[in-house]
């Protein structure tokens, strides 16, 4: 049987992070009929607030298969997302898969399931998209949507990642093979971003390692997060906007 690994980045989300857990214990069973054993890892990031508490009573309660990653300096998700990627190298093996979504209970694990046959097809990374036929999203404001929407067209035009609409939804399915060789190409530079820029930077470097890429339709649910959102708004589109662009010419330059 394969492993399947779920990782959880988590920062201050003392509120969302057990139910999200529970959601994926709940599809253990399913996962396990289609070949892979489940292994939850949350990586709290140094949280103020008690989320590390919360998650030491939830390896108590699912021993064995909920695991805490901890944190003492704060690293930002780029700090947390090398962290997931530096576990998966050091846990998985061939045929092993790798789930990263937002710890705050705004993806729901189910889409996992539409994810893992696309992988077994030839897929290297599969991406819960907001921009399928099927999508939706639900608690986010006009002036987000439209600044997501903007932010879509800029990045399509600019990286033109084949396959890819979604360049920075966190809810993706890796191979491990697509992350080891990303991480033989890139080592440490792999993630440099700490900012949520880090998913659009880890996305493009894998398609310069000839990453396949496949989308599959989710509803996004920010109304089921109880806690406060992390994001700075406008600050996060200005260095997303930058990224992209210095992305594109370090490509030029290696051309």
């Amino acid at each position: 049987m394969h492993k399947l690994f779920a990782m959880l980045p988590c920062y201050n989300e003392e509120k969302d992070i057990e139910p999200l857990v529970h959601k994926w214990m709940e599809l253990d069973d399913e996962f396990s009929q289609q070949g892979y054993a489940l292994s939850v890892y949350c990586i709290n990031d140094c949280s103020t607030d008690s989320t590390k508490d919360v998650i030491l009573k939830l390896t108590q309660t699912y021993p064995e298969r909920v695991r805490l990653v901890n944190h003492e300096v704060n690293r930002g998700l780029g700090g947390a997302l090398m962290t997931a990627l530096r576990v998966f190298l050091e846990q998985g093996s061939d045929k092993d898969i790798c789930v990263l979504m937002d710890g705050d209970n705004t993806h729901d694990p189910v889409y996992t399931l539409s994810m893992l046959p696309k992988l077994e097809s030839g897929a290297d990374c599969v991406i819960a998209s907001r921009y399928c036929g099927e999508s939706k999203t639900k608690g986010v404001s006009a002036f987000r949507l439209f600044l997501s929407w903007g932010a879509r067209a800029y990045y399509s035009l600019l990286l033109h990642v084949k396959n890819v609409k979604d360049y920075t939804c966190g809810y993706r399915a890796y191979t491990f093979g697509i992350i080891e060789k990303a991480r033989a190409r890139f080592g440490e530079d792999l993630v440099e971003r700490r900012s949520f820029a880090c998913m659009m930077e880890l996305l493009y470097k894998l398609s310069l390692c000839g990453a396949r890429f496949e989308e599959v339709p989710f509803e996004l649910r920010y109304d089921h997060k109880a806690g406060e959102s992390k994001m700075r708004i406008l600050k996060t589109v200005r260095e997303s906007l930058i990224t992209a662009a210095h992305l594109r010419f370090r490509t030029k330059k290696r051309a």
